[in-house]
């Protein structure tokens, strides 16, 4: 949406929408099914939007929309990250899978979505984007690039936060930082191994 439009609307809805002249849909739609994005972060980079989506019986999944085009449907209902949700059909066609997924259980409750990190104090880090657990404070990252390439990326555990996150953010250099649920900020450092 133009929230720039003026007028006497809150905002306009651009004429290149995907459902702009869709029967039945909203103009405002960019795309859908998703459950429950816990948030979402525009790449300084490529444009991408990447969006975290809590699941509700067995898997948290994080998703990629590509700068440019809409109109995708990321498949709740149908699916609930790799795998069918119960549906009376478990049709996958022109849905967009999850470029990465891991299991509700053992500590782990809700995907909490980040930033790619395009910072210049931690090198090894540039083009990764990093996402934690609400519940278990277990922070990942997966290569964005793989992951607008590919369809997928492998996720890799790369910290315990010690907290419940509740956010990222990020700075004007591009820097991250990891917010508590407390109130907690921590500024994400990258250590050589």
């Amino acid at each position: 949406v133009d929230v720039d439009a003026g007028g006497q609307e809150p905002y306009a809805i651009p004429p290149d929408n995907p459902f702009v002249d869709r029967e039945g849909a909203r103009p405002e739609i960019w795309a859908w099914g998703l459950r429950n994005p816990w948030r979402l972060s525009f790449d300084l980079a490529t444009g991408a939007l990447v969006i975290a989506d809590v699941g509700q019986r067995r898997w948290e999944e994080i998703n990629v929309q590509p700068a440019g085009g809409g109109g995708r449907n990321y498949g709740w209902s149908i699916m609930e990250g790799p795998e069918c949700f119960g549906a009376d059909s478990c049709d996958a066609a022109g849905l967009i899978m999850p470029v990465a997924w891991y299991p509700l259980g053992g500590g782990q409750c809700a995907a909490v979505g980040g930033y790619t990190y395009r910072g210049s104090q931690f090198p090894a880090l540039t083009g990764a984007y990093l996402f934690a657990d609400y519940c278990s404070g277990l922070v990942w990252a997966l290569d964005l690039a793989t992951a607008l390439e590919r369809g997928q990326a492998e996720a890799h555990e790369v910290a315990s936060a010690g907290l419940r996150p509740s956010a990222f953010g990020e700075d004007e250099e591009g820097e991250l930082y990891l917010v508590g649920h407390g109130g907690e900020i921590l500024r994400i450092s990258a250590r050589p191994r």
